[in-house]
């Protein structure tokens, strides 16, 4: 399963890279909203951890743009900033699963494990 960290904050995201590594799923880094959106065009990825308020745009607009390229890629939006009206807008959108830093690691383990296994009975 190959998975596209779309996070502004380096440190941040070379600990989830790291992680992901550990747990044996592939994963590119991206720190811009741009960025992330020439990659998926590129590279179908299965999973996206996005987080919300990037550099050069708000995350959740590029929800969207992430699903007409491919339909059924599954979101999982990060954010420290949160509010109820943003985690409205946001899950409105599609996501899999909202997180609000800090969280522990383990949680996107449970969660990515889980895709892996539903996909791989989906393929069976």
């Amino acid at each position: 399963m190959e998975i596209l960290v779309v996070e502004d904050d380096i440190s941040f995201s070379k600990v989830i890279k790291e992680a992901l590594s550990l747990w044996g799923y592939g994963a590119e880094l991206v720190t811009s909203g741009n960025t992330a959106l020439e990659r998926m065009r590129v590279k179908l990825f299965d999973v996206i951890l996005l987080d919300i308020y990037l550099r050069d745009c708000l995350g959740y607009h590029l929800i969207r743009h992430f699903k007409r390229i491919k339909q059924k890629v599954n979101i999982i939006a990060m954010t420290g900033y949160n509010s109820r009206e943003l985690e409205k807008e946001v899950r409105r959108q599609g996501i899999i699963y909202y997180m609000i830093k800090p969280f522990d690691l383990d949680q996107i383990q449970v969660i990515l494990d889980h895709i892996a296994n539903k996909n791989y009975r989906q393929n069976c």
